[in-house]
């Protein structure tokens, strides 16, 4: 696929011998630091103190450890961004040390969203690739997504040898070299040339205070529609709202200013740019299976009777609107690396999660990109000469809830979605979906809980085909759930406690 050729130099160069890179921690690394598909957890630059997950001396650590992980697969060249909070670029400055005391080559590239990022592999050339970010989690948190191939991020196989390697600090030692160079240009300019448009549309952006604001709204404006941006200077105490689109309460803002300024379109970004959210001309808020539906159906049209994967927390409008355009759903585990991996596995050239994520490798480089998939939405809408109302009415309709959370501690999480599904069992359930949590599936609806794959939380969703089965399923869920006191009786986003 063709991209901006962009062939920096290598300007500086940082010899270090391996110990003199090395900045130790005491104690041991907290486990529930490493997720499923990423590494992530609460900040603290105090002390390395082996119950808060992330600091300046794990960074380190764990930069060494992904720096021996990529030299065990010949592997040198890195590049790097960070996002808006206060204390990213400090703990992207002791991944870059421990890179580079592990021999890496490493490019920053600034501040920049998540995606940025995976472009920036396939533009400079096949690199490796770190974001520090905490992605969508409340302010207090932090992380890095890794991927050691242009759109292959690492998953639970890859997670576990870092973690392996950062415990037992079994490290090699090198001299590695450092450049700079942003590419946000390139980026920009490599999206609006393939998804501008005759028919301009006036579009609310919700930066959430992230970096992901201005980068969005340059997008959407060199596209050529008519962008303005809430929440568009960084703050990372977040004053407005947490940057995850997928909340209510993110929603509420931009739906009152999409009224007010009679706009045709909302769109929200999450903190590091890789979710999506939209509103509708009248406020309502879309959630993402619906969009995934709409996107699908697009991508279908140019590739006919292919597979589009989704995820287990989508609405069985999904693999409807599939098949009603030709296309073969295949619902699979929640989570971008599982979901890349799938895609991978059976060629699909789409796909997408309920939580925003979309995933386009039939014409695009197939990682997940919400201004790309922003982008690709309103030209749709544009190009169709109906209002994104029009494009949802021609979807099945079901009733659902808005995916919700309930706490729960990492270490409990696991075995309260096991306990449930003995409990679903007993509900008289057609079929349990095991592939990622369990969900329970009836003629006239389901339900799903699962554990978080990013936070102490279980992940819970019910639908069906009215109101009052999906209040009767609801009723189901929190029985089941209220037995165990591991699990906390107040659920964000739950429309019957709110």
């Amino acid at each position: 696929m063709a991209h901006p050729e962009v062939q920096p130099e290598w300007p500086v160069m940082l010899p270090r011998s391996g110990r003199d890179a090395i900045s130790y921690a005491t104690g041991e690394i907290n486990p529930t630091l490493f997720r499923e598909y990423d590494i992530r957890g609460q900040i603290q630059f105090v002390a390395p103190d082996p119950m808060y997950p992330v600091n300046e001396f794990t960074g380190n650590r764990l930069a060494r450890a992904f720096g021996t992980f990529l030299q065990r697969r010949d592997i040198r060249d890195v590049v790097l961004g960070f996002d808006a909070r206060s204390y990213s670029e400090s703990l992207a400055n002791s991944v870059i040390i421990g890179l580079l005391s592990a021999g890496c080559r490493v490019t920053m590239l600034g501040l920049t969203t998540t995606p940025m990022v995976y472009f920036a592999q396939h533009a400079l050339g096949g690199m490796a690739g770190v974001s520090v970010t905490a992605s969508h989690n409340p302010n207090g948190w932090a992380g890095l997504k890794l991927s050691d191939r242009p759109s292959i991020t690492l998953g639970p196989k890859e997670i576990e040898e870092v973690k392996k390697l950062a415990q037992e600090r079994d490290f090699v030692a090198g001299s590695g070299q450092y450049r700079e160079h942003s590419v946000t240009a390139e980026y920009v300019a490599y999206l609006s040339s393939i998804l501008s448009t005759d028919r301009p549309l006036d579009v609310i952006l919700d930066g959430g205070n992230s970096i992901s604001g201005p980068i969005g709204e340059m997008a959407i404006a060199q596209s050529g529609h008519n962008v303005t941006t809430l929440n568009r200077e960084l703050d990372w105490t977040f004053p407005n709202h947490e940057p995850d689109p997928e909340t209510m309460e993110a929603r509420v803002q931009i739906s009152k200013a999409v009224l007010a300024e009679r706009a045709d379109i909302g769109i929200s970004l999450d903190g590091d740019g890789d979710r999506l959210g939209v509103t509708d001309s009248r406020g309502n808020v879309i959630w993402s299976d619906a969009v995934l539906a709409i996107l699908a159906k697009d991508a279908l049209s140019r590739h006919p009777g292919a597979s589009v994967v989704f995820d287990v927390k989508c609405s069985r409008a999904v693999p409807d609107a599939i098949r009603a355009a030709g296309g073969v759903p295949v619902m699979w585990m929640t989570g971008h690396s599982h979901i890349k991996a799938k895609m991978r596995e059976i060629g699909a050239p789409f796909a997408g999660e309920r939580s925003g994520h979309f995933f386009d490798a039939g014409d695009y480089y197939g990682y997940d990109d919400a201004v790309y998939a922003a982008l690709r939405l309103l030209k749709i809408v544009a190009d169709s000469g109906h209002s994104v109302e029009d494009l949802l009415a021609e979807l099945p309709r079901y009733e659902g809830t808005p995916a919700m959370q309930a706490e729960c501690a990492d270490q409990e999480k696991y075995r309260i979605v096991e306990a449930f599904a003995d409990y679903a069992s007993t509900l008289g359930a057609r079929e349990l979906i095991r592939i990622n949590g369990v969900r329970a599936e009836f003629d006239d609806g389901w339900i799903l809980v699962r554990a978080s794959s990013n936070l102490p939380a279980l992940v819970l969703v019910a639908e069906a085909e009215n109101r009052e089965r999906l209040e009767q399923l609801y009723r189901l869920m929190r029985a089941g759930l209220d037995q165990f006191p591991e699990v906390s009786k107040s659920w964000s986003n739950d429309p019957w406690q709110s």
